[in-house]
């Protein structure tokens, strides 16, 4: 190419480069009084909290159990169903086995709530079936027997999450060690010869339901992992060869497994969470907006004027970045912890849910955000995106979207952060945008 050539193509690209008008707005700089910004036009972005009917359960890694009592979301209850297979070909205890205990033990992968709370379990065995071929959700439950299966009770259980467990010298990651009555693990003893398999296993014993009962102060959620080795069910014996023997009922990925939460309608919750989910007041200015995992809370934001907003512009923007921010309001609170990332789900014209464009789950750019900064205590997640597409009127999405927790079916951690109130300044939720026009 000659130098020339070269020349007369960098003259073009400065002119071309000259003819547009960059505009660099973040809402609330430029356009704050006229746009979206922190003195928020409500007619351009609105935001409430609404409730989420359910969340798929079913063999999650983590699967939570327990009680908390939220001062601002009221009660939840986490209750898990879970079957326990063969950890052999077969039970085999020997030549006449004598029953030590029978210990039920789920390892914990983390928690939410008070520690300090003293807990009571409950376990049942299940009278229904749980189905391969079923997606198990949240708002499922299964038949059980009724009767208690603890030894004990009454006892109390504390969780102690940072806490080995030193069992037979030797020390094991924390987990809960819970002992069921006798007449279980006499029953596995008793038909080892018949219970050779699986199916034959189920047929007779379908699984658990495994509760807390009660609590003290203000309770806790545990995350039990129930793939570890630790979660089993596990029968001690001696025989007349040897003693200190076990044998060990898995809940294995091979089976099935899945946790119901309940939310008790919300009945305890604080008077402004319920105008918002339970009164469905979408009229009004919130000062607060709410987000729940486990089939609790999400937000609902509309932007039902963005389009006239840059109607004046008409085709020609281009939206370079657009982040939507979101301001936690309780910083220190270790008790109720907010989560570490949110997420969006987004809603095609025809009703049906999806990733929004700009989602790495569809994308590859690694950008959306949504995790937690703790120095501003903001969320900041992309949809540029998905805002360019509105704007055009392109794109099958609507002019809405569900913000929420990120691992809504295995994270108990929630958030209350600042609403559309045009008095919340910089703190309310808002878009921030950077554009350019030609």
């Amino acid at each position: 190419m000659t130098l020339l050539r070269r020349f007369g193509i960098f003259a073009i690209i400065l002119i071309c480069l000259s003819a547009c008008k960059k505009e660099y707005t973040a809402i609330g700089l430029d356009l704050e009084d006229e746009m979206l910004g922190t003195a928020m036009d409500t007619t351009t972005i609105r935001a409430y909290s609404v409730l989420i009917d359910s969340v798929y359960t079913t063999n999650l890694t983590n699967q939570l159990l327990g009680k908390l009592n939220d001062p601002i979301f009221g009660k939840t209850d986490a209750t898990i169903y879970a079957q326990f297979l063969l950890s052999g070909a077969s039970l085999n205890f020997g030549t006449n086995p004598v029953l030590d205990s029978i210990v039920l033990s789920l390892q914990i992968a983390g928690y939410y709530g008070d520690t300090t709370s003293a807990l009571h379990f409950g376990a049942y065995e299940l009278t229904e079936d749980l189905s391969t071929s079923t997606s198990y959700y949240s708002t499922n439950t299964t038949s059980h027997n009724g009767i208690n299966l603890l030894s004990n009770p009454n006892k109390e259980y504390f969780v102690r999450p940072n806490t080995s467990i030193v069992f037979d010298t030797t020390a094991l990651s924390p987990h809960m060690r819970i002992r069921l009555r006798d007449e279980l693990g006499q029953r596995f003893i008793d038909h080892a010869s018949e219970w050779t398999t699986n199916e034959a296993l189920l047929q007779q014993f379908k699984g658990l339901c495994i509760h807390v009962e009660n609590y003290t102060g203000n309770g806790c959620l545990l995350y039990t992992n129930m793939t570890s080795s630790l979660s089993t069910i596990t029968i001690y014996y001696h025989n007349d060869l040897d003693k200190g023997l076990a044998y060990s009922l898995l809940p294995s990925d091979d089976g099935m497994r899945y946790t119901n939460f309940n939310h008790f309608n919300y009945a305890d919750a604080c008077s402004d969470l319920q105008r918002q989910i339970l009164q469905n007041d979408t009229t009004g200015v919130n000062t607060n907006l709410y987000l729940q995992p486990m089939a609790g809370v999400r937000t609902k934001v509309r932007f039902p004027n963005i389009r006239n907003k840059f109607a004046s512009i008409g085709n020609k923007v281009l939206i370079n970045r657009a982040e939507l921010v979101i301001t936690n309001q309780y910083l220190y609170d270790n008790t109720f912890k907010y989560p570490s990332a949110l997420t969006i789900e987004g809603v095609k014209k025809d009703g049906t849910t999806t990733y929004i464009p700009d989602d790495d789950n569809v994308s590859s750019d690694g950008f959306f955000g949504g995790s937690y900064d703790a120095v501003t205590g903001e969320y900041r997640i992309r949809i540029t995106r998905y805002l360019q597409q509105l704007i055009l009127n392109q794109g099958d999405f609507a002019d809405y979207f569900y913000l929420q927790v990120k691992g809504g079916g295995v994270r108990a951690n929630r958030l209350v952060f600042y609403g559309d109130t045009p008095a919340l300044d910089t703190k309310g939720i808002r878009v921030e945008i950077a554009y350019t026009t030609y």
